[in-house]
């Protein structure tokens, strides 16, 4: 069974999002913010040195970093390619590109976090739209329920 090792209000919500777009059945671990500091807790160190998240666990295979998680789960568990494109083509290397860089998924945390903090959306329709466009998805809504209150939605 995968674990993911969850903080809220983390980079971890995409982790789920892309477990429910593939389908897997998958546990929660949940680590709640220091208030003040925001920091994870100390319980989390147990599993990150740096008490980070996400962290994912999958049998004897422990990743941590989203984009390893998300390649890493792409290699597992979508070998037919519905969610990228072959590995050695040049749309595979160009997706390897924007995955690191940014791709959909990867972009969610950085965009929701941006529009969380004040930045007026009105200024960016493809942004906004964007967001909306993610937001409706029902495997993101199904993550958004699993992984539990999440500041930047």
């Amino acid at each position: 069974m995968i674990l993911v090792h969850h903080l809220n209000n983390s980079r971890s919500q995409r982790v789920l999002w892309l477990l429910e777009e593939l389908g897997l059945p998958y546990e929660i671990k949940r680590y709640e913010r220091d208030p003040a500091t925001l920091l994870g807790p100390p319980e989390l160190k147990t599993v990150h040195p740096l008490g980070k998240s996400p962290v994912l666990d999958d049998g004897e295979v422990r990743v941590a970093e989203t984009g390893a998680i998300i390649e890493y789960l792409l290699d597992a568990y979508d070998p037919e390619g519905r969610l990228r494109p072959a590995r050695g083509t040049a749309d595979g290397r160009r997706f390897t590109y924007w995955l690191h860089y940014a791709a959909d998924i990867m972009m969610s945390f950085p965009l929701e976090a941006a529009a969380s903090r004040a930045v007026d959306l009105s200024a960016y329709p493809n942004i906004a739209r964007f967001l909306q466009t993610i937001h409706a998805r029902p495997a993101w809504k199904r993550a958004l329920e699993r992984g539990g209150d999440y500041a930047y939605a």
